[in-house]
C-alpha cells in the first residue's frame, strides 16, 4: 500500500483511530479487545477495525463533524474529524465501512482511501 502523504498526517490517522478504539473499549465488556488492521494495495486502501461496542446507527451520520463524540456533552469529540481533513488535502478519503467485506471485525471498522478522488 503506497499513501503519498507525510508522517505527520499518517501519524495524526493512527493516533486518532487508536484513540478511538481504546476510548470505546474502556468500560466495555470483551475480555478479548481486538484491533486489526488491513491492507489492501490493490485498492489502495487501509481498513482499521476494533471489536468494540461500534457505532450507533443514529450517530453514523455525524462522526465526522466537529465536536461530535457519542457519548454526549462531556466529550468534544475531533479525533475523526481532524483525520478526515488532514486526508482529505491529499484527496484521500476515510468512511465508515458499509460494505460487508468491509467489516473485519463486529465493532467500528472505517475505511482509509489512498487513491486520490477524481473530479
Amino acid at each position: 500500500l503506497i499513501a503519498k502523504t507525510t508522517d505527520a498526517v499518517l501519524l495524526q490517522l493512527f493516533i486518532n483511530l487508536f484513540d478511538n478504539a481504546i476510548y470505546w473499549f474502556e468500560g466495555y465488556k470483551s475480555k478479548n479487545k481486538k484491533i486489526v488492521l488491513t491492507l489492501n494495495g490493490d485498492e489502495g486502501t487501509l481498513i482499521f477495525s476494533d471489536n468494540g461496542p461500534g457505532v450507533r446507527a443514529g450517530d453514523a451520520p455525524y462522526i465526522f463533524e466537529p465536536f461530535f463524540s457519542g457519548k454526549g456533552l462531556e466529550c468534544r469529540g475531533l479525533g475523526l474529524y481532524i483525520a478526515r481533513q488532514l486526508l482529505t488535502r491529499y484527496d484521500y478519503g476515510i468512511e465508515l465501512a458499509d460494505r460487508k467485506a468491509d467489516k473485519i471485525l463486529p465493532g467500528a471498522n472505517f475505511v482509509v482511501n489512498f487513491v486520490p478522488e477524481e473530479g
